[in-house]
């Protein structure tokens, strides 16, 4: 067995244990099972691959679905806005029903229709907002938006009905709201789940799994 600088040498690869004499076949022989057996390499940490994949996810710069989403929800509460504003006119004109309830009859038709052009372009753009929110938080964002934006557009739908005033005021009101909300909310949906990245994000296991919308 040769000798070098650093130690006896027995042929083997150099190590921390290459100034030691391998060991001998009957105490390899004799050796635990546990030892003797060949270990698997340890997987990583799953909950510091998700804090990675969580981190990475929020720190990334704009991307096409959120571009489209903030495009679309401006063309929609644009769109709101002016449909609003129409039905307002049209109803108190036409058929002399005072929309929105919340306005009164007192309310003149054009100040009636400026608020409630109003809280249509306010609302959906809060509720684009909320998406975004959504997108960078939650792991199913559209199934959790379309919860959150079902439960208010009911809300918006049964509130005209419990204020005092004229019976098919509060129902056109109500009506309006129902199917503007559902609209808005339909639209932003779709458009999230259609964007590529949506569809291309998939996470196979971990807390923060973004497989499906």
């Amino acid at each position: 067995m040769p000798d070098t600088p650093f130690g006896r040498y027995s042929g083997g690869p150099p190590g921390r244990h290459a100034d030691r004499p391998g060991p001998r076949a009957w105490e390899r022989s004799f050796r635990c099972p546990s030892t003797a057996r060949r270990r698997t390499v340890e997987a990583p940490a799953r909950r510091y691959q998700d804090f990675v994949a969580l981190h990475e996810e929020i720190a990334a710069g704009p991307h096409r679905a959120l571009r489209a989403l903030w495009w679309s929800g401006l063309l929609c509460s644009l769109v709101a806005a002016v449909l609003a504003f129409a039905a307002v006119i049209g109803m108190r004109g036409a058929f002399g029903v005072q929309v929105p309830v919340f306005a009164g009859a007192r309310t003149g038709a054009s100040a009636a229709a400026t608020s409630y052009a109003l809280c249509a372009l306010a609302g959906t753009i809060q509720a684009t907002a909320l998406m975004h929110l959504l997108l960078a938080a939650a792991a199913r964002p559209v199934r959790a938006f379309l919860w959150i934006g079902g439960t208010a557009v009911v809300l918006l739908a049964v509130l005209p009905l419990t204020l005092h005033g004229p019976w098919d005021a509060a129902l056109a009101t109500a009506a309006l709201n129902l199917g503007g909300g559902a609209a808005v909310a339909g639209t932003l949906a779709a458009v999230v789940a259609a964007s590529p990245r949506q569809r291309r994000r998939s996470w196979p296991d971990g807390p923060f799994r973004r497989g499906r919308p």
